[in-house]
């Protein structure tokens, strides 16, 4: 094995060996040959590979260096295209062109031999041009010393190949170059610089003939060739040296020669071309660069294509010149996408494409020319650099060849000729610097020119130009889009849309032919546009220049030479059509004069002038860049329009007639007229230059003649005006249209049909059936029958001056303009007041414009104005409404009625299905029934649509919003001389505003009239959209009286500047503008029959609509102020006075949300009304009656009643200023604005402006008249209710209607006056006053109020409170009564009931049974604002008898027995069963009651033993009960020690009293108060109490009484913030007196009263007289006499005494109410509350309950004495009387205990709760349907109205009432068992929570609510029947009773008794003493009695005690009698 690796080792170490000597072998023999050949030297670096080849040139210093060599395969790589490859890597040549041309011979030497040595056969050519290729990656090649010895030339060459290819005739070679990048460069002594730079793709293709070995064909490719030739190219030797080295003397010798004999150029050049040429360049770039300018030219085509063939071996075509023939060939040359671009990228050179075709065949020679889009701009300033830099070097070559061209003779061809042409889209623009650049350019020029010689030279031709046009101006070579045709862009000088021209031209051969010459030309012109402007005239006059003007004469004088000589016949037809003149100037706009047929007829005695389609045009601004030259017809905004006018002169009758056919349009704006005389200035201006330019000469004459020609404008413009030599006019035009505009986008419009118009002498009439006035493109005005007369005097004028004796003028001048019909309607949203107020504008800018030029007027006065007779048929005035919501209104109703009419056919289905099945039973399918139900919903779907298509096909869509409308209007304005001029106006003014202070200076009238006016209305009618009431509904309206109109001149900063846009060179012109306002002054005087008005918040909507369309008449005014409302701008606008006499005056107040709705309102109705409007006051005089109307029985109840009332209105406007004075307001502009505070906006209101309203209504009912009547007020419960629902629709919030983003109305939202009263303040006097009340219509139970004499006197103040929060809300008003005072006067207040049933007449019933109530002498309440805090505590100091509400009650008398307490509580049923009702339907009934079993019990929070402070302190007795448990278990503890310790054995040691004690009385003594509430004071009052099963009555009386309320200041108890209440009663001077007669007789049901004597407080007085004695002074069981009449004295009465059973004592009595609900401004003043350490022990050991609701009753002492029969009367009167329960409670109670049981059975809530909703919705049900009978009813009792006797409607309507009394009693039924279910539910569900509660947490009851019962010392004498006797006296002292409920719904009963002892009064008696304890007390804590029970919940309604201890300490007593015998305790 080691001798065979040792072998193999050798071999490999020989071959390896062998190898290498090979290589060193064959590169020692390649060094060699390349010595001796080649003179250069071979380097191979690498020795295994052939890498690094260098050859080096040592003579020449040139070098070829190979990075790599070899050889690859198609099989190795598929990028090569032959199976074998020899490949380079980079080859690299450096060589120097100075020796260059030693180099080359070698080469050209070897090639020779090559060409002789290399000759393959075709077979093997092509095997081997299959096979080869050659491939390098990279040349590189440097040749130095290019033009110098500095330059250098680099060239680069990536990706090149060599191909050949062979099919044994031809050699095919391609040589593919992939990129090719060569730098010429030249370094400097600074810098190098680049001189060209060249890049590029190549790929060359020859084929050779084999055998010929000739040239065959040529193609070459070039792509991407960007070449850049900068300014030191041409500044060098290289393009010098250029041509001496092209071999181009040759060709320059040739051409020479070829000169000498005539040919065409090129046809040599095209014989030496192969016979197939193709030459192809894409995307090529040549850049030429000027550095020391830094400018540059960039040339770039896309496409050059050229392609050559000839065919030698066809035909030539014969004589084509004289001497020579022509092969067959054709050349093709194209260009496309040439573009060269200056520096600053501008186009110089843009070439589309272009196609040159030249053929030649046997028969003719044809050629063609198509060139599209080329466009050319010469900017001579930027291209003479070019033109200089580049003509250097040519133009000493070139000069000698152009002159000998100049000298060539073109010879004559005999062949046809075909030449057609066609170019497209050329533009050349010239700009040459010193003058405005110009262009010329055309859409396409079409020639087809044909020679033929056949007999004699026939030539004919078309030349077609489209839209050729010729444009002036800077912006001239910007090369534009063809522009759609029929437009003229500005700039423009001429444009030809179309232009042809059709010609032939014959001329006879031969010299002796007779025959003339003939021409036929056919020329049609279309759209030929000539404008004249400046710029055009200097072109033209630059133009003119450069010619040569002897030329040009000796060109006409040889035309004229040869139409001498040459007798030529020659027709033409030229027709031009659409011809359009402008003149253009670069201050004032263009105008335009368009002609499309005018026709001129005259004869001596007759000349007519018809002219169509002649359009005059302005363009007042050119800001457009084109301008449509369309027909005249369709010239949107001609200046004057006319489609024909015929106008006829007869001269021998002196009469013009003037007739205008259809379509006279006028378009007229303020800078019109000014615009024509600038326009034929700079039109004379033009004529001037070019005459200047041709006739220098001339000049100084037409200088002279330039003013004359300048002044005939002048004189020319002011002539519009018929020639004074016309007697007779006579105008008719058939239809006109003026339009003004007033702005740029702002216009009027009138137009006229059949006007016609006559002037003879003196009167002047004219007569149109229909005019229109529009406004903004918009039909405004429209007038019918309209006819004008100009009349010296009218004697129907004259009457009417009769009724006016103050008027000195007798006759004067009319109008009289009668109208058929005026109609004025505006679109929705649309702003009028824009458009009118830029008329105005423009009228004072006329008038300042005209009146400025005339003489100042005369001292004399101008002439009495004419008087004005207006007569109107019919008047409307309509704001149309929204489209949109029109239609969403009718859709709506549609829906509505299709539902019913749905509903009827699912009726009229159900009966037929109910038929099917009753005829076939259960035969009939399930599926058949669903297909007809199916089917019928489908048809109602297509009756919907069917019906919502034809929805307006029958009836118009509604479209007013508001429409007002008069009929019959007739209104006379008389002028007089008596208040004509200035100063007799403002006598006027004076006279009728005496209370405005006139300013001392007076004022400057701008507008100063005054005018009598007499008028007359048949009907006013204001109505709202399709609402069925008129919003005003007026009838016979008479009007009389003066007024009197002013506007006052204002000041300099009182005149506002308006704007007019004249356009250049005028500018804006300023026009002033008076800023003060048009204020009238009046005293009219009006008679009005019948005047309606109609109003509800439903109507607001609409309302809001008609506010922002009336808006939009008025401009607001230019100051920056706040607007003025309505209230502030009436006073402003508006002064003197307004009687109106009405006879029949009714206001409606809409009750309902439905505006369609025209039976519930509340009705106003005024009978003889006398209104009297002066400034700040209003009065209304006459009988009123306030209705209401609703579609019940309650229909026209006449609830008040006011004869003879006169109602005043003082109206106090709040303001920094008078609020009269209206003549101190000045307006300022924008412009002339004083400074003002930061953060203050100016107002030049501000001293007028009212900042608030005081509004004082008094109605006085004290006037006398003729008739008596009273005051009287009927009411009803269904009438209060519906008051209720009537105020709650009119105090609702509006919504914002069309506000915001989407409506484009971001205006701020106008203040309501509402808002803007301040103080309101009524006082009402009456005489006396009547008020019944009835519980319903049939007045069975009511009450009755009199009272004889009363004022009642009422303030409040409004505050207007922000809302929180970031969203802008509405303020929030908060009307608060500031003062109340009443005073009234024997008031007496009845119970009233009935027996009888429905009363129609709304009258008391004479059967109606009055039973006494209460009554008193006088009442006098007071109300006063509450007090700030100081005033607050001088109060607490000074006055605690300040408070809010104070009731003075005297002498009150009231009475309470059964009959009244039947009807009281009739009464209280009533409303408590209608509360119910309305409680138990509402949403809120169910609310928060769903408790979910399954949830654990929320435990509440601990506010009192748990972390709450001490609240304030409260003195609780020992007494208070058993503690609560603490929640820790040491509390626990604690309190079953305290509980098991015997709390009677101890004792405390103080001795306050128990009274002290009371928790009552500790609440209310806290000094926390801040504010009084509510005090109640009665003085003598009694009361009368008579029961039902005795005989008797008992009477109490007080000597004063008091009842007081407090608010304290919130305070935390616990954890929770609570608001105390604290009421207080003192009863001072009780007694208590009843009858002592067993059976007392009343006479005649008469109360039995007290006299004051006894009632008043005790007083010292002597026992003088024996009545005195014999009533036992005040002394208890004392007789006094009572009187039936309270006016008479009881001497006079039959007198009847009462005995005092209880003597004079006091009573206290403390309620003590805390509530959640606080104040908010209280409720930030709180602090929270503080977290004591131990808070648990401290509550603990305190006791301390928290806020517990405390009842607590004191009586100090009391003396009571009574006998058996009294004793009885009194447990009558408190079981029958006081604790009365009527039998239905009874019942009720029943049926509640039977539904809890079934709710307890029942224990899911879900279930209960769904049969409660289903009760809900029954109920409901009844309820509509009791309001749907009601209507029925009602619209039945409107029918009987009008047919009493109609048996149909009385038995229908008896139906009615049945069914509807059936659902009364089935509403009533359903109602109450609706409310059992609701109350039994809701307590159920509590219970349930409470045992949840109660099983989780025993710890955390806590006290709810306290009350006590205190008496000090009460001692009670029972008597014998007569009063006097005694039987026994029992004792009590300390006795208290307190009870306590507990949240768990347990109860705690205390009883105390301190002291107690019965003594036996019986004479002969053994035991004074019956009953006493056992041990005297001695302390006052000691108690002799004590009874403690605690109650839990009841259980079944059982109550359960848990636990009861009584204690006692009574000894032994004695007795006398039996306890049988004698009663000791009744």
């Amino acid at each position: 094995m080691p001798l065979f690796f040792s072998a193999l080792l050798a071999l490999l170490l020989v071959a390896l060996s062998a190898l290498f000597l090979g290589r060193w072998f064959v590169v020692r023999l390649a060094t060699k040959w390349c010595q001796r050949k080649l003179q250069a030297e071979l380097k191979i670096g690498s020795f295994f590979w052939i890498q690094n080849v260098s050859l080096k040139f040592q003579q020449h210093q040139q070098t070829v260096e190979i990075d790599s060599l070899w050889i690859s395969s198609k099989l190795l790589s598929h990028d090569l295209p032959r199976y074998v490859a020899l490949c380079f890597g980079e080859v690299r040549i450096r060589t120097d062109l100075q020796k260059v041309s030693g180099l080359f011979a070698p080469f050209s030497q070897s090639t020779g031999v090559h060409q002789k040595e290399l000759s393959f056969s075709p077979s093997l050519l092509k095997i081997f041009c299959q096979l080869f290729s050659i491939h390098v990656e990279s040349i590189n090649i440097m040749v130095l010393k290019v033009a110098t010895s500095e330059s250098l030339w680099h060239i680069q060459i990536r990706g090149s190949s060599f191909l050949l290819d062979s099919d044994g005739k031809r050699l095919k070679c391609e040589v593919s170059l992939n990129q090719i990048n060569s730098k010429v460069l030249k370094s400097g002594q600074l810098e190098d610089t680049c001189l060209a730079e060249l890049s590029l793709a190549l790929k060359l293709c020859l084929e050779v003939g084999i055998s010929s070995r000739q040239l065959k064909a040529i193609t070459v490719d070039m792509w991407t060739l960007h070449a850049e030739l900068h300014e030191g190219l041409f500044h060098s030797q290289l393009l010098r040296q250029g041509p001496s080295l092209a071999p181009t003397s040759v060709p320059c010798s040739e051409v020479t020669e070829n000169l000498t004999e005539p040919g065409l150029p090129g046809l040599y050049l095209l014989q030496q071309l192969p016979d197939q040429v193709k030459v192809k360049m894409e995307i090529t770039s040549v850049v030429l660069s000027m550095n020391s300018q830094k400018r540059h030219l960039n040339w770039t085509l896309k496409l050059l294509h050229f392609l050559y063939h000839r065919d030698e071996d066809q035909l030539p075509l014969r004589s084509f010149t004289a001497n020579s023939d022509m092969a067959q060939m054709s050349t093709e040359l194209i260009l496309k996408d040439g573009l060269l671009l200056s520096q600053s990228r501008q186009r110089i050179v843009c070439l589309s494409s272009l196609k040159a075709n030249v053929q030649v065949t046997t028969i003719d020679l044809s050629a063609s020319l198509v060139l599209n889009t080329c466009i050319i701009h010469y900017r001579h300033q930027e291209f003479s650099h070019w033109l200089h830099m580049l003509a250097l070097e040519t133009q000493e070559s070139s000069s000698s060849v152009f002159k000998q061209r100049k000298k060539r003779t073109f010879p004559q061809i005999l062949a046809p000729i075909i030449f057609s042409t066609s170019i497209s889209n050329v533009n050349v623009s010239v700009q040459l610097g010193d003058t405005p650049p110009f262009a010329l350019g055309f859409n396409s020029i079409s020639l087809d020119y044909q020679h033929l010689r056949p007999q004699s030279i026939h030539q004919r031709g078309v030349l077609t130009v489209d839209h050729l046009c010729w444009r002036v101006g800077s912006d001239s070579h910007i090369q534009r889009a063809p522009h759609p045709p029929n437009m003229h862009v500005w700039g423009e000088a001429l444009v030809l849309d179309s232009f042809t021209l059709q010609g032939s031209y014959n001329q006879p051969l031969g010299l002796s032919s007779t025959q003339s010459d003939t021409l036929f030309l056919d020329c049609t012109i279309r759209g030929l546009q000539v404008e004249a402007s400046d710029t055009c005239s200097q072109c033209l006059s630059r133009i003119l220049s450069l010619m040569d003007t002897q030329s040009g004469k000796s060109a006409a004088s040889r035309e004229s030479s040869f139409g001498e000589s040459v007798s030529l016949l020659w027709k033409v037809d030229l027709k031009v059509e659409d011809m359009n003149l402008f003149t253009l100037s670069a201050l004032v706009g263009a105008s335009e004069i368009r002609l499309d047929t005018l026709t001129v007829l005259g004869s001596a005695e007759t000349s007519t002038v018809g002219v169509q389609g002649l359009v005059l045009a302005l363009v007042k601004s050119v800001t457009e860049k084109m301008q449509p030259c369309c027909k005249a017809p369709d010239i949107p905004t001609p200046v004057l329009s006319l489609s024909m006018l015929s106008i006829t002169y007869h001269s021998s009758i002196r009469s013009l007639e003037v007739q205008c056919g259809t379509g006279l349009t006028l378009l007229w704006s303020p800078p019109d007229h000014m615009y024509l005389y600038q326009h034929v200035l700079a039109t004379l201006h033009c004529r001037d230059l070019l005459r200047a330019t041709l006739f220098p000469e001339s000049v100084p004459l037409l200088t002279l003649e330039i003013p004359e020609t300048a002044s005939e404008p002048e004189g020319l413009l002011p002539e519009p005006s018929p020639p004074k030599r016309l007697l007779n006019l006579t105008l008719e035009v058939s239809t006109a249209k003026l339009t003004a505009f007033v702005a740029e986008d702002k216009f009027i419009t009138l137009a006229a049909e059949s006007v016609s118009l006559s002037r003879h002498g003196g009167s002047l009439q004219a007569y149109c059936p229909e005019l229109a006035a529009g406004f903004d493109g918009n039909s405004i005005f429209n007038f019918k029958e309209v006819e004008v007369q100009l009349l010296p005097e009218l004697e129907e004028m004259i009457l009417h001056r009769n009724p006016f004796p103050v008027l000195q003028t007798l006759r004067n001048r009319v109008w009289l303009l009668s109208l058929g019909s005026v109609s004025v309607e505006f679109p929705y949203q649309y702003d009028f007041s824009r458009t009118l107020d830029e008329a105005v504008g423009v009228q004072k800018w006329l008038k300042g414009l005209h009146g400025g030029t005339h003489a100042p007027a005369s001292p004399s006065p101008a002439p009495l104005p004419p008087d004005l007779l207006l007569k109107v048929h019919h008047f409307s005035w309509v704001f149309l409404d929204d489209v949109f919501e029109v239609k969403l209104r009718d859709n709506y109703e549609l829906m509505k009625d299709e539902s019913k009419e749905s509903a009827k056919r699912l009726q009229l289905l159900d009966a037929k299905v109910a038929a099917l099945r009753k005829q076939h039973g259960e035969l009939l399918p399930a599926r058949k029934i669903e297909e007809l139900y199916a089917s019928l919903e489908h048809k109602n779907i297509e009756i919907y649509i069917q019906r919502s298509r034809r929805l307006y096909g029958n009836t118009p869509m509604r479209r007013a919003l508001l429409t007002w409308s008069l009929s019959g209007l007739e209104l006379v304005a008389l002028a007089d001389a008596s208040f004509h001029g200035p100063e007799r106006v403002i006598e006027q003014v004076q006279e009728l505003d005496p209370g405005s202070p006139f300013p001392a200076e007076g004022i400057d009238l701008v507008i100063q009239w005054c005018r009598m006016l007499k008028c007359s209305v048949k009907t006013f009618l204001v109505r709202i959209r399709d609402y069925p009431r008129y919003l005003f509904e007026i009838r016979d309206w008479r009007l009389m009286g003066r007024l009197v109109g002013t506007e006052q001149s204002g000041q300099p900063c009182s005149r506002r500047r308006q704007i007019l846009h004249l356009g250049l060179p005028w500018g804006n012109v300023a026009v002033e503008r008076n800023m003060p306002p048009l204020k009238f002054y009046h005293d009219f005087h009006s008679e009005i029959f019948q005047y309606t008005v109609v109003w509800g918040p439903c109507w607001d909507p609409a309302w809001t609509l008609i506010s922002q369309s009336v808006d939009l008449l008025t401009k607001p005014s230019a100051d920056p102020s706040p607007p003025l409302p309505w209230w502030d701008k009436s006073r402003l606008l508006f002064h003197g006075d307004w009687h109106m006499d009405i006879e029949q005056a009714n206001l409606h107040q809409l009750a309902t949300e439905d505006p369609y709705n025209t039976t519930e309102n509340m009705h106003w109705e005024w009978s003889h009304l006398s209104f009297h409007w002066k400034p700040g006051q209003f009065v209304f005089k006459g009988d009123l009656d306030v209705n209401v109307r609703t579609a019940s029985k309650y229909d026209d109840c006449c609830f008040l009643h006011l004869p003879d009332l006169c109602m005043t209105l003082d109206l106090q406007w709040l303001c920094h200023g008078n609020p009269h004075d209206h003549h101190s307001v000045t307006l300022r502009a924008p412009e002339f604005l004083p400074e003002v505070p930061l953060g203050q906006l100016h107002d030049s209101y501000r001293a007028f402006r009212s900042e608030n309203l005081n509004l004082s209504i008094k109605m006085d009912l004290t006037r006398h008249s003729g008739t008596i009547s009273q005051p009287r007020i009927l009411l009803y419960s269904s009438t209060l209710r519906w008051m209720q629902n009537f105020w709650a629709t009119w105090t609702s919030v509006t919504r914002p209607i069309c506000r915001g983003k989407l409506f484009n109305n971001l205006k701020p939202s106008k203040k309501k006056l509402g808002q803007h009263y301040k103080q309101l303040s009524y006082t009402a006097l009456f005489p006396q006053l009547q008020v019944h009340y009835w519980a319903s219509f049939a007045q069975q139970r009511g009450i009755q109020i009199e009272c004889s004499q009363g004022h009642v006197f009422t303030r409040g103040t409004q505050r207007l409170i922000p809302q929180a929060g970031t969203v802008m809300r509405r303020l929030i008003s908060d009307w608060s009564v500031t003062q109340m005072v009443s005073d009234l006067s024997q008031v007496t207040v009845h119970l009233m009931a009935s027996p009888t049933e429905e009363n129609a007449d709304h009258c008391l019933d004479p059967l109606v049974t009055k039973t006494h109530l209460l009554s008193l002498s006088s009442l006098t309440y007071q109300r006063h604002s509450n007090r700030t805090a100081e005033e607050e505590l001088s109060t607490r100091v000074g006055d605690p008898a300040f408070h809010t509400h104070q009731l003075h009650l005297v002498d009150l008398r009231a009475s309470w027995t059964t009959t009244n307490r039947d009807i009281a509580f009739g009464l209280y049923d009533g409303y408590k069963k209608a509360a119910v009702l309305k409680r138990n339907l509402s949403t809120e009934a169910l609310k928060g009651l769903k408790i979910e079993p399954q949830m654990p019990a929320k435990k509440p929070k601990q506010s009192v033993l748990t972390s709450a402070p001490a609240p304030p302190p409260v003195n609780t007795p020992s007494f208070s009960g058993q503690p609560e448990k603490g929640s820790s278990g040491g509390a626990y503890m604690l309190q079953k020690l305290i509980e098991e310790t015997d709390r009677f054995v101890v004792f405390t040691e103080e001795e306050s009293g128990v009274s002290d004690q009371l928790c009552g009385i500790a609440a209310c003594q806290t000094d926390d108060i801040y504010n009084r509430n509510c005090l109640i004071e009665l003085v003598n009052c009694q009361m009368v109490l008579r029961g039902a099963e005795t005989e008797g009555c008992v009477i109490v009386s007080a000597a004063k009484a008091q009842l007081l309320q407090c608010q304290h200041h919130p305070a935390w108890y616990g954890d929770t913030l609570k608001q105390k209440t604290s009421w207080t009663c003192l009863l001072d001077g009780m007694q208590y007196f009843a009858t002592t007669e067993s059976s007392p007789t009343e006479q005649d049901g008469r109360q039995l009263w007290l006299e004051v004597k006894n009632i008043e407080e005790h007083r010292q007085r002597s026992l003088d007289s024996v009545q005195e004695l014999m009533e036992s002074g005040q002394a208890v069981g004392g007789m006094v006499t009572t009187t039936t009449d309270w006016n008479q004295p009881a001497e006079a009465q039959q007198a009847q005494q009462v005995q005092r059973i209880i003597s004079r004592c006091s009573c206290r009595m403390y309620y003590i109410s805390y509530s959640h609900d606080i104040d908010p401004e209280l409720a930030t003043q709180i602090k929270p509350p503080e977290v004591h350490e131990n808070q648990e022990k401290e509550d603990l050991l305190k006791k301390q309950e928290g806020a517990v609701d405390t009842f607590t009753l004191i009586h100090h002492e009391l003396e009571i004495s009574t006998n058996p029969a009294q004793y009885a009367m009194i447990l009558d009167i408190v079981n029958n009387l006081l604790l009365h329960v009527e039998p239905k409670r009874k019942e009720h109670s029943e049926k509640k205990q039977r539904v809890r049981f079934q709710l307890e059975i029942s224990s899911n809530p879900e279930e209960q709760r769904s049969s409660i909703l289903h009760l809900q919705e029954a109920v409901r049900q009844h309820v509509a349907q009791i309001r749907q009978l009601e209507k029925q009813i009602y619209s039945i009792m409107k029918s009987l109205q009008d047919d009493s006797k109609n048996e149909n409607l009385l038995d229908l309507n008896q139906k009615l009432q049945l069914q509807l009394n059936q659902e009364k009693a089935s509403l009533q039924l359903e109602s109450e068992e609706l409310n059992i279910l609701i109350r039994c539910f809701k307590d159920f569900q509590l219970q349930q929570a409470n045992k949840m509660e109660l099983r989780k947490q025993q710890e955390d009851v806590s006290v709810v609510r306290r009350t006590e019962f205190y008496f000090a010392q009460a001692r009670w004498r029972l008597t014998e029947e007569d009063g006097q006797l005694g039987i026994a006296e029992l004792e009590l002292q300390r006795f208290l009773y307190s009870k306590v409920n507990k949240s768990d719904d347990t109860a705690e009963h205390l009883l105390e008794l301190g002291w107690f002892t019965m003594n036996n009064l019986l004479p002969n008696a053994i035991y004074k003493v019956v009953l006493r304890p056992q041990s005297s007390c001695q302390s006052g804590r000691q108690l002799a009695l004590r009874l403690f029970s605690k109650v839990r919940p009841p259980v079944g309604g059982i109550s359960v005690k848990e636990h009861f201890e009584p204690f006692s300490s009574l000894g032994k007593c004695g007795a006398s009698h039996h306890p049988a015998d004698t009663p000791v305790l009744p």
